[in-house]
Order: C-alpha cells, then structure tokens, then sequence
C-alpha cells in the first residue's frame, strides 16, 4: 500500500493548485482503492518544517508536487535532506515547465494523473547552490535574470509578456555586461558576460531541445555563455539553437562540470533559478548526482 501527500501552492497560477490536489486524489482512488492519499499546502508561507514534518506524520512513501518549475524548485529545496526516502510525482501547473519536459511528462492533467499510479521511477539529478538551495532546471545571470528581476508582479499581470519585452529592450540598449570568474576543478574562466544559462536537462525556456549534450541524469550542469548579445547574433545562432547544438556555436562558450564556482567583480549580482530570483553572487554549486527518484512515462519496447 502507498500513502500519497499531494503537495500544492494555493496561491500560484490561478488558484488552481487545490482544485488538481482534489481531482487528482479522486484519480488516484478510482484507480488504487487501497492507497491512502491526503492533501498539504506548499505555499512560501508556509514553514520547510511544517511540510516535512506533515509527510513524516503520514508516513508518506510518494510525494507529488503540483506546479511549475518555481514550485518544484520550492519542494525540493524543502525535502533535499530526505530524498531518498520518496518516490517523487510531478503534475506541472506553470507556464514553462522545464523540468517536467524535458523527464517528458505530460503537460495534461488526466495524462501526468495516471504517472501517479503507474509511472516507472527514474534517478535524476539536481545542484545545490551555497549547499542551501537547489537547481532542478536552470541558473542564469545577465540580461535576462536581470529583465525578469525588474518585472513587477503588477505589469505581469497588466501587459503579460510585453512586459517582459519592454524590460529587456531597455537593457539591451544598454548592453550592460558582467565581469565574471567560473572555476570548475580543471579550469578558471573570466570575462564580460551578457548572459549566462546553467542547465540541468536538455530544456530552456520551454524549449526541449536547447542542448541535446545534455541529460536529467548525466551528472553535470552545463553552462553556456554568450560575451555579447545582438540582434544579429541571436538570429544568426537560433539554427543551432533549434538543432541543439549550442555547443557547436563559435561565438559561445561551453562547457559541462559537476562543480562549479561563480564570482563577479560587481556588486550584487543576482542569480534567478528555476523562473525566480535567487542569491547574489559568488555562488559556489555542486550536481547531486540521481539525488531524486521522479515518476515517469514508461518506455515502451522496441520490436525487434
């Protein structure tokens, strides 16, 4: 018998998190009659210790986190000490939903319901940053850290994307760079940056074929780094982009560590990971290699 703790934040999205919680947990008993299921809130207000100790009292064997890639960030962050101890399902409920692509779950809820019940377990990885927080998707520093950093939940909510458009025009215009050093454990990188991305998984931006070099289980975090950004660069990279093949692009610099060191010669430099804004530099990661177990759609067999 399984004991299921359905995990979701009241306040994202549309207020839909509960309303999931509630169809899923009706889901899961026409399906499995003997599992116990019961529901818990994740909202940021509410403390790491409270849900961890509201799966402890339950005896939970499978956690389920339902939303985007800013509330899984949130879960994983809270159970990272406890892993191991928990089959993990994830109902995506956020606009990008990075990481659940690229473990290619279903972006429909009665599909990703039955992974619940009937997904296969697959070891994946994440990064902690500082040793405190967590990277399950992406890392990125520079321009578009900084445009999304200087959107206000108001303008996302009055202009929608535009507002976005209209931040990073006005910071492209300034082509505003960053002085930074990236250690790994065999090499030191330095110079200006416009934008830097870190990925755990093949996923950007929504986008499953950012980096077809990378995998939710290969150990490393990859990084990409672009020294200027132009209108005419950015079209003239998106067929690499499309392809995949970021690592064959001659104006980028990449490369993949499973450590890594990140300091800037400015002050407050800030981090966004996962979709929200996060430490300021120096930041120092390390990938927890298959640190999580994740419910996913199961193979099928090749006919030979």
């Amino acid at each position: 018998m399984e004991r299921v703790l359905l995990l979701y934040n009241e306040s994202s999205g549309k207020n839909a998190g509960k309303k999931i919680a509630l169809q899923l947990k009706s889901f899961i008993a026409t399906k499995k009659e003997n599992w116990l299921v019961e529901l818990q809130q994740s909202n940021t207000d509410i403390s790491a210790a409270t849900i961890r100790q509201k799966a402890e009292d339950f005896q939970a064997s499978r956690l389920v986190f339902i939303g985007g890639d800013g509330t899984i960030h949130h879960l994983v962050k809270t159970f990272k000490d406890q892993l191991d101890q928990y089959t993990i399902g994830i109902i995506p409920g956020g606009t990008v939903n990075n990481f659940a692509r690229s473990l290619e779950i279903p972006l429909i809820n009665e599909e990703s319901f039955a992974l619940i019940t009937d997904g296969q377990p697959k070891e994946v990885d994440y990064s902690l940053s500082n040793q405190e927080d967590v990277i399950i998707s992406t890392l990125t520093i520079g321009i578009l850290a900084d445009t999304a950093a200087r959107v206000s939940q108001k303008e996302k909510q009055t202009f929608g994307p535009f507002a976005f458009m209209k931040r990073f025009l006005k910071l492209w215009i300034k082509k505003k760079r960053y002085h930074l050093t990236i250690q790994t454990d065999d090499k030191v990188w330095q110079g200006k940056v416009a934008l830097l991305t870190i990925t755990m998984t093949n996923s950007a931006g929504g986008y499953v074929h950012f980096d077809e070099n990378a995998t939710p289980d290969d150990g490393q975090m990859h990084v990409t780094i672009l020294e200027t950004l132009s209108l005419w660069k950015t079209f003239r990279l998106l067929p690499y982009i499309i392809l995949g093949h970021v690592d064959k692009i001659r104006d980028i610099v990449y490369f993949s560590s499973q450590k890594l060191t990140i300091r800037a010669k400015e002050h407050k430099v800030q981090t966004r990971t996962d979709g929200d804004p996060t430490a300021y530099l120096p930041v120092e990661l390390e990938v927890v290699p298959k640190g999580m177990t994740v419910l996913v759609p199961k193979k099928e067999e090749q006919i030979e």
